[in-house]
Formats: C-alpha cells, sequence, structure tokens
C-alpha cells in the first residue's frame, strides 16, 4: 500500500499478481476485496479521517484490484 500511495519504491518482494495469484485460484474475488475496502474505511471514518481524504484512499486502493485479482 505504501506503493499505491506514492510512498518509497524500496519493496523487493513479489509483485502484485504474483502475490496474490494462489489466493485468486483458490476463490479470492471482488467480494474479499470489497471487504478489505470497506474495512478500510471504516476504520479511517473510526479515525477521524475527513471523508474527502477517505475518499481519495479508497480511490487508490480501487487502482489495485486488477493487479490484486490478477486480471
Amino acid at each position: 500500500m505504501t506503493m499505491a500511495f506514492g510512498g518509497p519504491h524500496s519493496y523487493t518482494g513479489k509483485n502484485m499478481r504474483d502475490a496474490h495469484g494462489a489466493m485468486v485460484a483458490r476463490g479470492l474475488n471482488d467480494i474479499h476485496f470489497d471487504a478489505i475496502a470497506e474495512n478500510l474505511e471504516l476504520t479511517l471514518n473510526e479515525l477521524g479521517v475527513a471523508p474527502a481524504l477517505i475518499d481519495q484512499v479508497i480511490a487508490t486502493v480501487e487502482t489495485t484490484r486488477s493487479d490484486v485479482l490478477c486480471r
């Protein structure tokens, strides 16, 4: 997530597709992705983050959907 939000690009592990491929093969899908995004949104709300900023965060997370779900 650090890289998705423009942070340091020092990660040297697997890319998103390789990291999630086995989970996709076992059924990881949009329902699961949506649940994670929803939990993130609820947590940010609970922490008092401004709604406009939460919208930006969720939009950024959404840009990773295709790679996480190996599409």
